[in-house]
């Protein structure tokens, strides 16, 4: 490889950290050195977050706290739902099945005692990679069921058509196509129509 294809070098992770403890914020600093930029507030709400966030994009989340609470998983559980981003919670005491509870709630990572210097960052890069396979993984199904909810409305239009206007079924279908294109739009949008209005005929 020569040096005109050399690969451009990784930019630094942009972190917020949420810890209200100095000594804690300097493990984190030494541990993620020249490797991410990090970001702090003190004050863990979504609200919070959610103005951070607005102003510096941010690649993850690092939550550190004593001890977690309930009030914690609220708060991840509502950015999962307004903000998706990956995010890595360290304690240092556990309480009953919150580590579990936080994970469904939209952790990455969860580490009880094991906030050190040289396991941060890999634990950041883990979390990340956890995000974006969990992330894809949920567009994917996503995406899945928005095919088969389609199938399923342009079935109900094509028999609709077939009923109505005695057409065979590929007729049914090409008549379908043929209005999507004629009015630019998708034939689920066109099956929307169609059955929407069927619903309305007496």
């Amino acid at each position: 490889m020569n040096s005109r294809e050399k690969a451009q070098p990784t930019l630094p992770l942009e972190i917020l950290l949420v810890d209200n403890n100095d000594t804690r914020v300097e493990i984190f600093d030494a541990g993620l050195s020249g490797k991410a930029s990090l970001h702090r507030i003190s004050e863990l709400t979504t609200a919070a977050v959610l103005a951070a966030t607005d102003a510096q994009t941010v690649d993850i989340l690092i939550i550190s706290r004593q001890s977690p609470d309930s009030a914690m998983i609220k708060t991840i559980e509502e950015l999962a739902r307004v903000r998706p981003m990956p995010v890595a919670v360290f304690v240092e005491t556990e309480q009953d099945d919150l580590a579990r509870r936080a994970i469904r709630a939209g952790a990455s990572g969860y580490i009880v005692k094991g906030l050190a210097a040289d396991r941060v960052a890999t634990v950041v890069d883990v979390a990340i990679e956890r995000f974006r396979l969990t992330d894809a993984l949920l567009k994917e199904l996503s995406r899945s069921k928005s095919d088969l909810e389609s199938r399923k409305l342009i079935e109900k239009a094509k028999g609709l058509l077939m009923e109505q206007r005695g057409l065979s079924e590929h007729a049914a279908y090409e008549a379908l196509r043929k209005m999507a294109m004629a009015r630019g739009k998708p034939m689920r949008e066109i099956a929307e129509t169609i059955v929407a209005i069927s619903n309305i005929l007496p």
